[in-house]
């Protein structure tokens, strides 16, 4: 017997559905901050650096990964 199932969601729902973090935001922050960079013309800007402190400073994000992580793993079994 075959079953088929088709959803028809957005990305933005499928997002909510599994609980992962709204990172618009972080994203639109993330990006002004390196233009205003770009633009001025800063001499050994690193992105990479400024995305890593973001990250590493939000806990919140970091765990909400996690746990959505551990819910995909745990759905497999």
């Amino acid at each position: 017997m075959n079953i088929k199932v088709d959803i028809d969601m957005t990305p933005e729902e499928v997002r909510r559905l599994v609980g992962l973090p709204d990172v618009q935001e972080f994203n639109q922050q993330v990006m002004t901050k390196m233009m205003e960079k770009l633009t001025a013309g800063a001499e050994g800007f690193d992105p990479m650096n400024l995305f890593q402190a973001s990250i590493m400073n939000n806990t919140e994000f970091a765990k909400k990964w996690m746990d959505a992580f551990n819910l995909f793993s745990s759905s497999k079994n």
